[in-house]
């Protein structure tokens, strides 16, 4: 068994490649000891803490309807959150001490605009907290913080999973690219994707806002894992079209982990002392 750090970085349902890179770390007989996660790296990283296989959380998902994250009303985002707060009381555990394998999950204190670290205590709360996506759902409140997003500081967390393990570390980014171009010509407006009823789909306004958001967090991560390298890199070949949001979407990601992932052991599995024999 080899024992590795885990760093799995957020992008909404494009993180259901995580599940691909469990089931392929599965497959190569490596054992995370340490976590670190942010938004669905965190959720993702939860389970895998817990000792789910990747065929239980593939399970999950199958039985899982995404519909039931649906719910429309808040004055400060798009979805109020109670039905993932629901989802997440059904499948993960209450607190960071429930856990078989050490968990650090990002988060970002929107008022003093710094990172926010959670390790212990109430484990849903800081999911809820990590996965708060600007305009999508609202704010947590933990404690007296008011948290957002925490790939707004730190989406690919390395540096953190540094000071939870000396055991070699493998991160997995799979935040948007920030270079998918945007359609400024044949878009819907705000207004008239609303009155038309089409299938739910980003009108242009919200398309810039969020690439506003996916070029500095590039710029960040890249940043970060220029300081802190860690020693297999993976970003899987996720469909560009695959937004945070697409959570029917599951299986090219999924698939997209698992494949990237498996070729990096392949190649570099050394680094974290697979032997090549």
């Amino acid at each position: 068994m080899v024992e590795v750090g885990l760093v799995l970085g957020g992008g909404g349902a494009r993180g259901f490649a995580h599940v691909g890179v469990v089931k392929a770390l599965e497959e190569f007989n490596i054992k995370p000891v340490a976590i670190a996660g942010c938004s669905m790296g965190a959720i993702v990283g939860a389970l895998a803490a817990t000792g789910v296989t990747s065929a239980d959380i593939i399970h999950h998902i199958n039985e899982f309807k995404f519909t039931e994250l649906l719910d429309v009303g808040s004055k400060e985002a798009l979805n109020r959150g109670r039905g993932l707060e629901k989802v997440l009381s059904h499948y993960i555990p209450e607190t960071f001490e429930d856990l078989d394998i050490p968990l650090k999950i990002m988060a970002c204190d929107i008022q003093k605009g710094v990172q926010v670290v959670f390790d212990r205590g109430d484990l849903r709360g800081a999911i809820r907290a990590s996965i708060s996506l600007p305009g999508v759902f609202p704010p947590a409140r933990v404690n007296d913080k008011i948290l957002l997003d925490g790939g707004m500081v730190n989406n690919l967390p390395v540096d953190i999973i540094r000071a939870m393990t000396h055991k070699p570390v493998i991160a997995i980014d799979v935040a948007a690219p920030p270079d998918r171009a945007l359609d400024f010509e044949g878009a819907n407006s705000w207004w008239d994707t609303l009155i038309t009823k089409k299938q739910i789909e980003r009108p242009l306004i919200m398309e810039i806002v969020m690439k506003a958001y996916d070029i500095p967090q590039r710029l960040l991560t890249d940043a970060r894992v220029a300081l802190n390298p860690p020693d297999i890199f993976v970003r899987p070949p996720i469909d560009p079209e695959i937004k945070v949001e697409d959570f029917d979407e599951w299986e090219q990601p999924l698939e997209a982990g698992y494949s990237a992932t498996k070729t990096a052991l392949e190649a570099e599995g050394h680094k974290v002392g697979l032997s090549r024999e």
